[in-house]
């Protein structure tokens, strides 16, 4: 027997209930039970990473429990964040651990400035969640994730505002002393900047600097040597040897970017600016063809190795 098209993607026993289906109804259609009490009509077509919304949404409306690490992560939209296999979720009371079943448990503080409800979950802030995801992730991964909370731009968000600081993250790491992965995380924070575009761009960035070559600085503007006119915003670049690098996404391809990255090479160049390009392959072998070239630039232009640019 189907449940009625009335019926949610997720509902309780109680909310079924109401719609009059009683429990062994409920038990007895053609239902998915996800986790203790809570159900969803089978077979009924929905996106992987909404059902587990929706499952949050559900377990965390009593206030006792809050989404975090990688549900957090998804919640807020994280670069590259995967739907987890379970539910994510720590307790509000800190000294336990969840105890909805069929979910991954954590334990730990969390303050009540920590927690915000998004889209009726509740779910820990964005720099809590850096935080939490520290212990287990890279510290590249940490950087890249701290430049796209400082910067609303990246995916073309325009009309939002940074999802944290530089100055909220240090406060979180200072309520937080002795908290697994806290030293990652203070790594992590020194490495980020504010103004990256793209992930690609702090990808790039952290390859150079670990491969030994002088860091760019992140979106400064180039300007005439004579007149002060601003004349472009680079990715990166070397401000004292004159090197622009940029980073070409699929949106270059069209004819019109096309063309006003042409205008934009010729301004630069008429001021003895070198512009170096790259895409994606570029990034091969962890940007080994972006740092070969771009420590060939730098040569070119006096760089001493060792020295700063």
């Amino acid at each position: 027997m189907d449940l009625p098209a009335s019926v949610p993607d997720i509902v309780t026993v109680a909310e079924a209930r109401e719609l009059g289906i009683g429990r062994r109804r409920l038990q007895g259609a053609r239902a998915e039970r996800h986790l203790h009490g809570l159900y969803s009509p089978e077979r009924r077509a929905r996106d992987e990473a909404e059902l587990h919304l929706s499952l949050l949404r559900a377990t965390t409306a009593a206030g006792a429990d809050v989404a975090s690490h990688g549900s957090a992560a998804l919640v807020w939209g994280f670069p590259g964040a995967r739907v987890p296999e379970e539910l994510h979720l720590l307790s509000v009371a800190g000294d336990r651990r969840s105890r909805v079943r069929g979910t991954t448990g954590r334990r730990g503080l969390v303050l009540p400035s920590e927690v915000v409800r998004v889209g009726g979950i509740a779910v820990t802030t964005p720099g809590r969640t850096w935080l939490d995801l520290a212990r287990a992730a890279g510290e590249r991964r940490l950087v890249l994730w701290a430049d796209w909370l400082f910067n609303p731009v990246w995916g073309g968000q325009w009309d939002r505002l940074p999802l944290s600081t530089p100055e909220r993250l240090r406060d979180l790491l200072a309520a937080h002393r002795g908290k697994p992965g806290i030293r990652r995380a203070r790594l992590a924070l020194d490495r980020a900047r504010v103004g990256s575009d793209s992930p690609q761009e702090t990808s790039l960035r952290l390859a150079l600097v670990d491969a030994g070559l002088p860091e760019p600085a992140v979106n400064q503007w180039i300007v005439h040597p004579l007149t002060g006119e601003r004349l472009h915003r680079g990715d990166l670049t070397y401000q004292d040897l004159r090197i622009d690098l940029e980073y070409d996404g699929e949106h270059h391809s069209g004819p019109l970017q096309v063309q006003r990255d042409i205008e934009r090479a010729e301004r630069l160049q008429s001021v003895d600016w070198m512009e170096l390009r790259f895409s994606a392959r570029h990034a091969r072998d962890d940007w080994a063809p972006a740092v070969r070239k771009t420590r060939a630039a730098l040569l070119a232009r006096g760089w001493t190795p060792g020295s700063p640019a």
